[in-house]
């Protein structure tokens, strides 16, 4: 008869054990499978008969050490069977189907070496109570111990989608130029997406060439398969799709993600396989308490990146002297990130252009405003100060604080300085300032640039706080109302004359 070799998948299926129970036995010496060419296991007929062997004596509740010693011949058979008949006279009820198959198999005179466990298997299921499984107690236990370590693994889970989120908001801030503090729901959700499908693509490709993650490196821990090996890309994508599906509830469903994770808690405190894992091994290498620090700090030190790429996205990303361009360039930029162009974009000759409308986009205005029209110097193609004016009076326009395009001109002129002293000899932030003291004048200096603003009104309500000043009702009577407000950012060397 030819010999027929197996994989593990099929004599799992043929001896009714799992693998954890056959790496078990392969590990106590009762099983020796030879190895393919690609170092996988091959299993052949005579491992599956000694597993069946191992069946039923576990399942007759015959301890692993005298299956042992019937193993290695120090111990026959029958003389077994016989004390163990003897034990089972003891043994409750639902043991009775197991004491007449071994009296059986002792009236039978069958030998360890020669034994033919299928009938005898088939005679214990038909004996024995069924107990709401068909797996003997003693298999459960003979496998190797699996490592759980749920509270390490969430948080080398934590760090690692720590990271795949970094990586996607460096994106969106560094090239795309979008800011993240703006989101809505629905942009969080599909940046919540992106990232999970980034983790797809990342982490099955980390576990198939270092068999960790950066998170799990950190705490100690690995992942291998079953069969002593790193995982292959195919087999590590299975496995991440199935953390995001069965332990993270893809976190973009509401309710599911917490019952999902509530589950493999559980299924961890419980030793249980959870859904993700039939396949590979959790190594924990040592439990050592620097490698809490270390996690420790990897956190810190990825919402410290966050934090500074935040804030550097909110700066200009010119430094010292600017063309005019530049200067326009960023304006718009910065607008954009902060959501303040609802004058339009910025052009080198100081005037806003509205973006054409499209479709059916329309927008709802409940009171006019005058825009400002900037005005740049310059000395050599480098811009040296700007400024803008708005002067009505007597007419129905609100009067415009501009603290947008006085925030939106330091940021792209002065590029990353913050700090500036005023005339009282104190030291504030340019940014809080402006918003701070709306319709007020100021002077500030930072470096070598003077910033400043001069404002006069007369005819409006006082709405100061909210940034606009509205018009005094005044149904069927003359307007009588005027508003100046001048605002301007110099270099010392600049020219005291401003042209477009």
């Amino acid at each position: 008869m030819g010999v027929h070799s197996m994989t593990i998948k099929e004599i799992e299926e043929r001896s009714g054990m799992t693998r954890a129970n056959i790496r078990f036995y392969e590990q106590e010496g009762l099983l020796a499978p030879g190895r393919r060419e690609n170092g996988y296991r091959d299993y052949s007929e005579e491992d599956l008969e000694i597993l069946k062997r191992i069946r039923l004596l576990r399942s007759l509740h015959i301890s692993l050490e005298e299956i042992k010693a019937l193993h290695t011949g120090e111990q026959k058979l029958t003389e077994t069977l016989e004390s163990h008949v003897g034990e089972l006279k003891q043994q409750q009820e639902n043991l009775e189907g197991a004491r007449l198959v071994c009296l059986a198999m002792k009236k039978d005179e069958v030998q360890y070496e020669t034994l033919n466990a299928q009938p005898y298997l088939t005679a214990l299921e038909r004996n024995v109570p069924v107990t709401g499984s068909k797996t003997p107690g003693e298999l459960a236990s003979d496998r190797i111990p699996r490592v759980q370590a749920p509270w390490r693994r969430f948080f080398a889970r934590s760090l690692d989608f720590a990271i795949y989120s970094l990586i996607w908001d460096l994106i969106l801030m560094g090239v795309a130029h979008v800011n993240i503090t703006f989101f809505s729901p629905l942009e969080t959700m599909f940046s919540t997406i992106v990232v999970l499908v980034l983790m797809l693509m990342i982490e099955p490709l980390l576990l198939r060439l270092f068999g960790t993650t950066l998170g799990k490196w950190i705490l100690g821990l690995s992942v291998l398969h079953y069969e002593e090996r790193r995982l292959t890309y195919g087999e590590a994508a299975a496995r991440t799709w199935g953390v995001l599906l069965w332990g993270m509830g893809l976190l973009i469903v509401p309710g599911f993600n917490l019952y999902r994770g509530w589950k493999s808690l559980n299924g961890c405190l419980e030793g249980e396989i959870l859904p993700w894992e039939p396949d590979s091994l959790l190594i924990l290498r040592d439990q050592k308490r620097w490698r809490i620090a270390v996690w420790i700090c990897a956190r810190a030190l990825v919402f410290l990146v966050m934090v500074v790429a935040v804030a550097m996205a909110g700066q200009s990303k010119y430094r010292g002297d600017i063309t005019v361009s530049q200067f326009c360039e960023e304006y718009n930029r910065l607008a954009a990130y902060y959501d303040m162009d609802s004058n339009g974009c910025l052009t080198e000759d100081g005037s806003f252009v509205k973006p054409p409308v499209y479709g059916n986009t329309f927008e709802i205005s409940i009171g006019e405003m005058a825009a400002p029209e900037f005005e740049f110097a310059q000395e050599n193609g480098i811009m040296t100060g700007m400024s803008f004016t708005i002067s009505h009076e007597n007419t129905e326009l609100w009067a415009n604080g501009c603290q947008e395009e006085m925030t939106l001109s330091a940021l792209a002129f002065l590029g990353g300085r913050k700090k500036a002293e005023s005339l009282q000899g104190e030291e504030v932030n340019i940014l809080e300032y402006i918003r701070e003291h709306p319709f007020e004048d100021f002077t500030l200096e930072t470096g070598n640039v003077t910033m400043s603003c001069q404002v006069e009104y007369s005819g409006y309500m006082n709405t100061r706080e909210m940034g606009v000043l509205y018009l005094e009702e005044k149904e069927g009577e003359e307007r009588n109302n005027s508003f100046y407000l001048h605002f301007e950012m110099k270099k010392e060397a600049a020219s005291k004359s401003y042209g477009k």
